[in-house]
């Protein structure tokens, strides 16, 4: 496969970004204002033009992993397979909190196409001989989560942006189905135990420091990281 190579914790190459449309939502003409406000905060589902293809290599944590993976834009039935972009927990809450780093649409796209076809099928469509053969490969759960994790951090070269978009879909292991089921792989412990310990320190900083100094220092974190973020996209967008 000759395209965009990504060279990282694991190895990622594919000819260029998946072609996708948006899934819209149902029309309520008649809905009131809370209802509308719902379905603003709802997941924006995609679909794919045409299937696409991304190889992956180093995978050390399973070499089932190692080859060219392929993403239908049809299932056996003909039906469009619809995404909704990593099958992360309240997507726009998240975007929120990492100044908007963590958008389904944006740094995570390529690694949230291969984690949901894993989410909604439990397995990857891989070809170990060029692209000639696929076959089904069963993955579980916490594996297609780290692979999630490493093409974010390998593709975008932002290693930590893996690791932030890894924790909340491990934290979203509670009631994000995987393969139609709850549950399932390794639980995320450490995650929550993380997530735990978070909430027990904000806690901390509002019994210390108050509600109206812990907005003022919260928000002024917040904007010093979505300046920062600003500046970092102008830079980039120059050398471009």
């Amino acid at each position: 496969m000759n395209g965009e190579n990504h060279d990282g914790s694991i190895d990622v190459e594919f000819e260029g970004m998946p072609s996708i449309r948006l899934e819209s939502f149902k029309s309520m003409d008649e809905a009131g204002m809370l209802e509308r406000l719902a379905i603003a905060t709802r997941r924006r589902r995609f679909s794919l033009f045409r299937d696409w293809q991304i190889e992956l290599a180093d995978v050390d944590y399973s070499n089932e992993l190692n080859g060219i993976v392929e993403v239908p834009a049809r299932d056996g039935d003909e039906k469009t397979i619809v995404f909704d972009g990593a099958s992360i927990p309240m997507p726009w809450l998240v975007s929120l909190l990492t100044v908007g780093i963590l958008r389904p649409l944006g740094v995570m796209l390529v690694g949230s196409i291969v984690h949901d076809y894993a989410y909604q099928y439990g397995s990857l469509r891989i070809s170990k001989d060029g692209g000639n053969t696929f076959k089904d490969i069963p993955l579980s759960r916490h594996r297609a989560d780290r692979l999630f994790r490493d093409i974010v951090g390998t593709v975008n070269r932002l290693p930590f942006v893996g690791y932030i978009a890894w924790f909340f879909v491990r934290i979203g292991w509670l009631w994000v189905r995987y393969n139609g089921k709850h549950f399932g792989g390794k639980p995320p412990l450490v995650e929550f135990s993380v997530l735990l310990l978070l909430m027990t320190g904000v806690w901390w900083v509002y019994t210390v420091m108050g509600l109206g100094l812990t907005l003022i220092a919260f928000s002024s974190v917040y904007v010093v990281l979505y300046i920062a973020s600003i500046a970092i996209g102008r830079k980039r967008r120059r050398r471009v």
